[in-house]
């Protein structure tokens, strides 16, 4: 199968896509002059500091901090999830990518991120989390795909990477991000 075969989408499909992305909150990206794609998990403690970050971000002027989420695609669209993440990030100013470990949902955007590198690299900055034990470090991110992705990623992004390791530390990374 080919990766465009993989990626067509059945014909209700394509208008789920486009109906979920074409409303009210696709109409605040076309006004905003900044676009931040905030990724990274979207559950418990962890999706609570990202949707703090995406907070912070949506609050400078004339800019707007989302999620895919935000779109009203659920488990039942996993199918729509990859192009409807294209279509955010190659609207996006900037892309944020909040990570605190390898398991998640945000583990696949990643992956998405590493294929598309080229494009995305002049566009990323990553909020990466580190502990100060090093084996909650190895137990966090001991996933050696994704970690190669995530190398490879904060390669590309060189002085883009922030690292944090408490909230008060997240809160100061945000400010890096122009």
């Amino acid at each position: 199968m080919t990766d465009e075969e993989a990626l067509s989408l059945a014909p209700e499909q394509h208008q789920r896509l486009k109906d979920g992305l074409h409303g009210s909150r696709f109409d605040d990206l076309r006004r905003a002059d900044r676009r931040y794609l905030v990724v990274g998990s979207g559950s418990g403690e962890q999706g609570q500091r990202r949707r703090r970050v995406c907070a912070r971000l949506d609050d400078r002027r004339d800019a707007v901090g989302f999620r895919l989420e935000e779109f009203g695609f659920d488990g039942d669209d996993i199918d729509l999830w990859a192009p409807a993440f294209e279509v955010l990030a190659a609207q996006a100013t900037w892309v944020v990518g909040v990570i605190e470990d390898f398991d998640g949902g945000h583990v696949w955007e990643l992956g998405c991120l590493y294929r598309q590198q080229t494009a995305v690299r002049d566009v990323l900055w990553l909020l990466k989390r580190v502990y100060d034990d090093p084996a909650d470090e190895r137990a966090n991110y001991d996933n050696g795909m994704a970690a190669s992705h995530l190398a490879a990623l904060e390669a590309a992004v060189a002085d883009r990477v922030v690292e944090w390791s408490t909230v008060a530390e997240l809160e100061s990374a945000v400010e890096h991000i122009p």
